[in-house]
């Protein structure tokens, strides 16, 4: 073999390096979207955020604030008892005598009657209406025993005690027109309980009876009723006559009128009025 047909000697430095040709390209049309999730995300956890807070700045951020929530309490750290059940109350509206009241809740609460806390704390639900607010606008550094709440409660209500019905009212009362005798003792019955102190049997008799015109309070002074019932049952017969025409009704100032006017008729004489 001649020089010029030999193989050249094996250099590494000229071994082919041409590199692969590439595969081809995926284009994944999702692969930004992580992306711009989590930019969204943090752009509304920004504004979430923002917008928490100007609420809080509506609302005042002490309303939340759990020190603030004790102290807005009257009684605070009540303990109710597991099996305690809470009664239901006769609301109290404010037109009514407060110390009835007073012993109408007492009596209800009265198992769990010495405990002062929760005598206090469940006193709210006896109430309605602008009592209610009343007692939600009380000062706890003032209302700090069960005497405090009672002695502001009378205080603030005892209006109604002034003008509670009393002996004289009741006497001053009268029978409405279309009134009958049966509603008309109901209404006389209903004011003559507030009456304190309290009327016993007899008393309420006369004065219920002294409230009647003729031909009821005739009849009924003159029966042997010893008992409200027992006048009202007289009442009522009296009133079936009535209707009936057996027994006439009594002659109102208009029938005494009629009469004169009638006398002077016969008279021959001129009535000036």
């Amino acid at each position: 073999m001649s020089e010029h047909s030999q193989e050249p000697p094996y250099n590494p430095a000229f071994v082919d390096s041409t590199p692969p040709a590439p595969g081809p390209l995926v284009i994944d049309p999702f692969a930004n979207e992580s992306y711009k999730t989590k930019s969204s995300n943090g752009i509304d956890q920004d504004k979430m955020v923002a917008l928490e807070a100007r609420i809080r700045a509506i609302k005042g951020v002490d309303l939340y604030d759990l020190v603030q929530a004790t102290e807005m309490c009257l009684v605070p750290n009540v303990v109710v008892p597991k099996k305690f059940r809470v009664p239901e109350f006769i609301k109290y509206t404010g037109t009514q005598c407060p110390i009835t009241h007073l012993k109408s809740y007492c009596n209800k609460m009265a198992e769990v009657v010495h405990d002062e806390k929760l005598l206090m704390h469940l006193f709210q639900d006896s109430l309605s209406g602008a009592v209610f607010s009343w007692y939600m606008r009380l000062d706890n550094t003032k209302i700090q025993r069960w005497k405090d709440l009672v002695d502001a409660f009378v205080k603030q209500y005892k209006y109604n005690m002034d003008i509670a019905p009393n002996r004289t009212s009741l006497s001053n009362l009268e029978k409405r027109d279309k009134e009958n005798v049966r509603e008309y003792a109901q209404r006389w019955r209903d004011l003559a309980a507030q009456v304190h102190p309290l009327l016993v049997d007899k008393e309420i008799v006369t004065l219920f009876a002294n409230t009647l015109k003729d031909p009821y309070y005739e009849h009924v002074i003159g029966s042997s009723a010893q008992q409200f019932t027992d006048a009202v049952a007289v009442a009522k017969c009296i009133e079936q006559g009535v209707k009936s025409g057996r027994l006439s009704a009594s002659v109102e100032k208009k029938g005494f009128e009629g009469k004169k006017k009638e006398v002077d008729h016969v008279e021959g004489r001129k009535n000036p009025f």
